[in-house]
């Protein structure tokens, strides 16, 4: 790992938004935010994670409908594997392992499950966006992005300000969902410019790399359909109300409801706070995104009224909870099945030449 140019870029992400923290936030009131916490919600809190992860499983079912008939019971530790991969691999690495894990208990080709895991995280990323402009409704959050543009310079003398920042954050998820749905409908246009892309690669190389093209095209089958498209939107729905839930519990124990004018402006501040946290995560970084984690769940907190020192102590925990149970279930649940991820992340690259992805 330590020679991979993955993990050092994904590592020198990590020390710029730790940087950030370290000046930004009160280290003293953030020991003594630790000390007074009440570590009992962190029970029911990861339990209601973990129901957020069954409902990630439920909807890839869906998802894989028109390549497999697969039961949420088995997906679900599919899925919790994926998460242990990408929590201690960098650059979300834990996707390739996740897809082939997946060709190994069902009959669904690696890079068919690939597919369907990037259209998983282009609607996780339109729900938070969504939730966001929920929030807009009873929060000042428009205004969060001109916070963030402050904080966070812009290389190359760009001057940053909050529609920018709007933008740079909805036109990814905006314009790989429309990529998808134009494969959906226009396959054979794809496949054309892949083949004169591969022209210019070796000639025993052409054919394999054309057939993985075809099978991760055929991952988004039926995205042409509204009716399946809203279906999968939906089903997104009740994962992120899960995952804001538990961010909630979480901060019961840090009594942030004492912050908040009422019960309603606290449930749609985690709302806020799950979206921009995990939006956040689509930053290419070190393992679990630490850093980019922390630093935008504290500074949406703080945004809305946090002191710095209770908003770094809350998000350190609670990216704690969301880690650490995943990892340690990950790894006894390949223990018990005899597998190691490093076989898993090996073994998909080893076997891509044979048409096993």
């Amino acid at each position: 790992m330590l020679t991979s140019v993955r993990f050092w870029v994904g590592a020198a992400i990590t020390a710029v938004f730790l940087a950030l923290l370290v000046f930004r936030f009160d280290f003293g009131e953030m020991r003594e935010s630790l000390a007074s916490a009440n570590y009992v919600y962190l029970i029911p809190a990861i339990g209601v994670y973990f129901v957020s992860l069954y409902f990630r499983a439920f909807r890839w079912s869906y998802v894989l409908r028109p390549f497999a008939s697969t039961r949420t019971n088995r997906l679900f530790p599919v899925v919790m594997v994926g998460y242990m991969a990408n929590n201690v691999l960098p650059m979300r690495i834990g996707e390739l392992a996740r897809s082939y894990y997946l060709s190994t208990r069902e009959p669904v080709r690696g890079s068919t499950a690939l597919a369907t895991i990037l259209i998983e995280r282009v609607f996780d990323g339109l729900t938070l966006l969504f939730f966001l402009a929920v929030g807009t409704l009873f929060l000042p959050v428009t205004g969060l992005t001109d916070k963030v543009s402050e904080t966070v310079a812009l290389p190359f003398g760009i001057e940053p300000s909050g529609p920018l920042v709007a933008i740079v954050v909805v036109t990814p998820f905006v314009g790989v969902l429309t990529m998808m749905v134009l494969a959906a409908l226009y396959p054979e246009t794809f496949i054309k410019w892949a083949e004169r892309l591969f022209k210019i690669a070796p000639e025993k190389y052409r054919a394999p790399a054309l057939s993985l093209v075809v099978r991760f095209l055929g991952g988004f089958e039926g995205l042409h359909r509204p009716s399946r498209v809203g279906t999968v939107f939906l089903l997104s729905l009740p994962i992120w109300l899960a995952e804001g839930t538990m961010y909630y519990i979480v901060a019961l124990g840090f009594d942030l409801q004492a912050e908040f004018d009422s019960v309603g402006l606290m449930i749609v501040a985690m709302l806020v706070v799950t979206s921009v946290s995990n939006l956040a995560t689509s930053i290419p970084s070190s393992q679990g995104s630490v850093g980019p984690f922390e630093f935008f769940a504290a500074l949406s907190l703080t945004f809305l009224g946090v002191s710095h020192g209770l908003a770094f102590a809350y998000a350190v925990v609670l990216h704690l909870a969301l880690l650490l149970p995943v990892i340690v279930t990950g790894f006894i649940h390949l223990a018990f099945r005899n597998v190691s991820l490093s076989d898993l992340t090996r073994r998909r690259l080893a076997d891509a030449p044979k048409d096993q992805l």
